[in-house]
């Protein structure tokens, strides 16, 4: 399957071989809070882990995560005592984040399992709830379990202390598609027209997730030099940081893979945290999106000037589909600007670590990785190191139609800020 010797690997080496496929035991990839949430393409801890212990020398230095999903890099940062930053425009993701990186007191463990004793004993009790606003409601949901997570989000919106709160939302985000008509092996909201799903038991559900969650922050809050997290205005292209970090880890999306907004939008609509026009509105503003304006795109094709791989692919793929060809190349122009961003607050020989797998656009190989190093070395960074993983549990499969096929590993690349 492999071209080159796989390396089995219990922990990634710090001298780890230049261009080396790795095979990771991944044994801790839902430690702690690390299993909170199924977010579609989070990549593995042992990543920043092993970033964090080769380029980080002191407790004092920060790290910056400028697509921060569900927290990943910035977790692994507190655990290690490093006070870290991330950069997200999802709010769902924005929450998840938070919640997984909280250090939690004695009493405040205490009083969310006082609040979840609260929940489960007045259940049957909540006759008034808030029904999301969500088009077609009943085609993504039975009736029953509108009723039933409407009365579960109805008593954690009555909780006082923000931070229990907030806990108690990514518990109930954690089980909207299991309760749903939703395809659970698709990150995308479908209904199969051909598999009858039979949603499961919110009150159930709720249960199971609180009692996983729990036990994550009871181990979480055994941790004596956890480090602070703060969660930044802005996007990864348009951020602003007052301090210099000497390290940042980030794994940005897949090239059209899927949507942000869609695969988010029950979550985000159930908790009321944007409209459906909302949703729609923001689609434009995800790195990736395939949300574009081509004649605009086609205004500006000097990226493909920067790669030579991606000048290539472009015109592999132009010759079928524009729009997609578009798209690909409006991902490295974002993805060149997100490089200036973070130029501005990376010091002099700091590190970027980014792991990104490659995509299949059109049936051309899109070498993500590849390209995007050769317009790192055009905008100011030298590669240092790269090497592979293979991905055990493979959540996606991209693109549509099947034509795409899952993506089996992902490549980890090294920058190095040069001036």
């Amino acid at each position: 399957m492999f071209s080159k010797e796989v390396i089995e690997t219990d922990n990634l080496p710090l001298d780890n071989k230049l261009g080396a496929i790795y095979s990771i035991n991944q044994s801790s990839v839902n430690s702690y809070t690390h299993g909170f949430f199924k977010y579609p393409c989070k990549f593995i801890p042992e990543i920043p882990r092993w970033a964090i212990k080769k380029y980080v020398k002191d407790k004092d230095e920060s790290i910056l995560d400028p697509f921060t999903g569900s927290g990943t890099t910035l977790l692994e940062a507190a655990i290690n005592g490093n006070n870290s930053y991330g950069i997200e425009i999802d709010e769902v993701a924005k929450l998840i984040s938070r919640v997984k990186t909280e250090k939690y007191n004695k009493k405040e463990v205490k009083s969310i399992q006082d609040e979840f004793e609260k929940i489960i004993s007045e259940y049957d009790n909540i006759k008034e709830y808030r029904v999301p606003e969500i088009d077609n409601l009943e085609h993504w949901f039975p009736k029953e379990n509108i009723q039933e997570l409407g009365k579960i989000l109805q008593q954690i919106n009555e909780i006082d202390n923000v931070k229990i709160k907030n806990f108690f939302k990514v518990c109930f985000v954690s089980i909207i598609k299991k309760c749903s008509y939703t395809d659970d092996s698709s990150p995308k909201p479908y209904v199969s027209s051909k598999i009858k799903k039979i949603p499961a038991n919110p009150k159930d559900e709720f249960i199971k997730i609180y009692n996983k969650y729990y036990k994550g922050i009871e181990d979480l809050a055994k941790i004596k030099n956890f480090g602070e997290v703060e969660i930044l205005k802005g996007g990864a292209l348009n951020f602003e940081l007052e301090t210099k970090v000497n390290l940042v880890i980030t794994s940005p999306p897949y090239i059209n893979a899927f949507d942000y907004g869609r695969t988010m939008r029950l979550e985000n609509l159930w908790l009321g945290l944007l409209t459906e026009n909302e949703l729609r509105d923001k689609k434009k503003d995800y790195v990736g999106t395939e949300k574009i304006k081509t004649y605009k795109e086609k205004e500006d094709l000097s990226i493909l000037k920067e790669s030579e791989i991606l000048e290539k692919v472009y015109k592999k793929i132009v010759q079928s589909d524009e729009k997609r060809a578009l798209i690909v190349k409006k991902f490295f122009d974002d993805m060149k600007t997100n490089y200036n961003q973070v130029k501005k607050c990376l010091n002099k020989d700091g590190h970027y670590v980014i792991v990104i797998g490659d995509s299949n656009i059109r049936q051309v190989k899109v070498k993500s990785s590849e390209i995007l190093t050769e317009i790192a070395i055009n905008n100011g960074f030298i590669l240092e190191d790269k090497f592979s993983y293979i991905i055990k549990n493979p959540y996606i499969n991209i693109p549509r139609n099947g034509i795409g096929g899952k993506i089996n590993i992902d490549n980890v690349i090294v920058l190095r800020k040069e001036e």
